[in-house]
């Protein structure tokens, strides 16, 4: 007799990415519903980027993808791994991937906030294809002055976790 599947199934062993920085462009920059900031203490931006692609929108977070030629704002943060593990729970990759994101790592130059510019490896969240299907493209290059624009705000002040639908 076999034993029947657990009613919820055990997580996948989580393993990190390897990047010393994460690149966020949606909720999760300063000021967002979700910023980076709360997640760690003493967390602070030691730059910014441009990702290049085209950037979507999901309702009240934006999903882009590392395809096109538009640029998008984005923010530069010290990686731990706790960190990256948090986020991957708000993104819905972990302890149950959902299927919205996949985590890519990239070499892209990042302007200081104490001055000048260096190449970081870095670690940014990828909408998949399937849940950027029907979607809205954004031309905007700032995910969070193009959400104040159209007069839309996450009703919630807490973190928003991306849960599967149900």
């Amino acid at each position: 007799m076999q034993t029947p599947p657990p009613e919820h199934p055990i997580p996948a062993r989580w393993i990190p990415c390897g990047a010393g920085h994460v690149a966020v462009y949606g909720t999760l920059r300063a000021g967002g519903v979700n910023d980076i900031t709360r997640l760690a203490d003493q967390l602070a931006c030691v730059g910014r980027t441009l990702l290049t692609g085209t950037l979507y929108d999901l309702g009240w977070y934006p999903g882009l993808q590392l395809q096109g030629s538009g640029l998008v704002l984005a923010e530069v943060y010290p990686l731990s791994d706790a960190l990256e593990q948090a986020m991957d729970r708000i993104e819905g990759i972990w302890p149950v991937d959902i299927g919205e994101y996949t985590k890519r790592v990239l070499t892209l130059d990042v302007e200081l906030v104490s001055g000048g510019q260096q190449p970081l490896e870095v670690l940014v969240y990828e909408a998949l294809p399937p849940a950027l299907h029907g979607r809205t493209q954004i031309t905007a290059q700032d995910w969070l002055a193009w959400i104040a624009q159209q007069g839309r705000e996450h009703p919630d002040t807490a973190f928003s976790l991306n849960t599967p639908p149900g």
